[in-house]
C-alpha cells in the first residue's frame, strides 16, 4: 500500500506518533457512533453508505487543486476493487456486527488485518516466512481463539456467530492491502486515490441496497441521525486524510500499528459510552493478540513488497 519505498527505513518522529494515535482513535470512535445511529433506526448498510459518500465528497471538496486525475479503465477497476475490500465489505460487516456484540469486541477485529495481510503475502510469495513473524501469527491466532471461546468469564456464547462473521472484516482488509500494494496506479498520489476509494465503496453499497429492494432504507430522517451522519462524514474524511499522510511520512510496518490503537480505544469507548464490560478471558485474549501483532510486525522489513509498489502491475 506504500507508494514511496524510500520510507522503509524511516524512524517515526513525534508527529508520526501523534498521527498514529489520532487516526486510530478516530477509527475506533466510528464504532460507537455507528451503534448510536442504529439504536435510533439506521440500518448498517445505510450507515456505511452515508459514511463513505460523505467522507468521499468532503475529501474531493478539500482536495488540492492541480495534478488532475487521468481517469482510465484500470483506475476505475482499482477504485472498484479497493472500495469493495476496504470500504463496502468491511464497514458494512463491522456495522452489522457492532449492533450485535458491541463496539468494544468489534474493535478487536481491527488488530488482525496486519496478521492476515502477512499471511496472504507469504502465500503469494510477496514476503518470506520468518520465525519471529510465525511466532507472532501463532500468538495472534491463539488470542483470537481465546476471545472467541464461549467462556463464562469471556463473551456470551450467543455472540460467537457474530464474531465469526466479523472475522471477514480483517480478511477483506488484508485482501485490499495486498491488492492496493501490487496494483497501485502509476503516478497516482494517496490524496487522489482516497476519495475515489470512498466514493466507489459508496456506489457499491448503493447498488447492493437497490438490487435488494431496500433503497428506502437509505433515507435519513431526524436531526439526531443527520447530526451523527455529519459528524461521521467529517471523521471519515479526517481519518483518511490522516491515514494517507501517516503513510507518506512513515513505513508500512509503522502504519500497520494502527490496530494497536484501535483495539484498546474501541474497548474503552464501549465501556465509556455503552457500559460494556469484559471478563478476564477477553482482556487476556486481547493482550495475547496484541503481543502476537507486535512480534509479527517487528523490525524485519521486506524489500520485495516495497518493490511491488515501486513497479505496480
Amino acid at each position: 500500500m506504500k507508494q514511496h519505498a524510500s520510507t522503509a527505513s524511516h524512524q517515526p518522529d513525534v508527529t508520526s506518533m501523534l498521527l498514529l494515535l489520532g487516526v486510530g482513535v478516530l477509527i475506533a470512535l466510528m464504532l460507537p457512533l455507528s451503534r448510536a445511529a442504529m439504536d435510533i433506526g439506521m440500518t448498517p448498510l445505510a450507515y456505511a453508505f452515508w459514511q463513505a459518500l460523505g467522507g468521499g465528497i468532503l475529501l474531493v471538496l478539500c482536495g488540492r487543486r492541480g495534478s488532475p486525475v487521468r481517469f482510465s479503465r484500470p483506475l476505475f477497476q482499482y477504485f472498484g476493487i479497493s472500495g469493495l475490500t476496504a470500504i463496502a465489505v468491511p464497514n458494512a460487516l463491522a456495522f452489522i456486527v457492532v449492533a450485535n456484540i458491541g463496539s468494544g469486541l468489534t474493535a478487536t477485529l481491527y488488530a488482525l488485518p496486519s496478521l492476515a495481510t502477512y499471511g496472504i503475502s507469504v502465500i503469494l510469495g510477496m514476503e518470506t516466512l520468518s520465525r519471529k513473524k510465525s511466532v507472532g501469527l501463532s500468538l495472534g491466532v491463539a488470542g483470537c481463539v481465546w476471545i472467541l471461546s464461549p467462556n463464562p468469564a469471556g463473551i456470551n456464547p450467543d455472540s460467537l456467530p457474530w464474531l465469526l462473521l466479523g472475522m471477514l472484516v480483517p480478511l477483506s482488509l488484508a485482501i485490499g492491502n495486498v491488492y492496493r500494494t501490487s496494483h497501485w496506479p502509476k503516478g497516482a498520489t494517496p490524496e487522489q486515490l482516497a476519495p475515489g476509494m470512498l466514493l466507489a465503496g459508496a456506489v457499491l453499497i448503493l447498488l447492493v441496497v437497490v438490487v435488494t429492494g431496500g433503497a428506502h432504507s437509505l433515507l435519513v430522517s431526524g436531526m439526531d441521525l443527520w447530526t451523527i451522519v455529519a459528524v461521521q462524514s467529517v471523521m471519515t474524511a479526517i481519518s483518511y486524510r490522516g491515514f494517507f499522510h501517516l503513510q507518506k511520512r512513515t513505513s508500512p510496518t509503522f502504519l500497520s500499528q494502527l490496530g494497536f490503537v484501535i483495539t484498546p480505544a474501541g474497548l474503552l469507548f464501549g465501556i465509556v459510552f455503552f457500559g460494556e464490560s469484559y471478563g478476564w478471558a477477553v482482556w487476556g485474549g486481547v493482550v495475547l493478540l496484541l503481543i502476537g501483532v507486535v512480534l509479527a510486525n517487528g523490525a524485519t522489513r521486506e524489500r520485495k513488497t516495497c518493490n511491488a509498489v515501486r513497479n505496480p502491475g
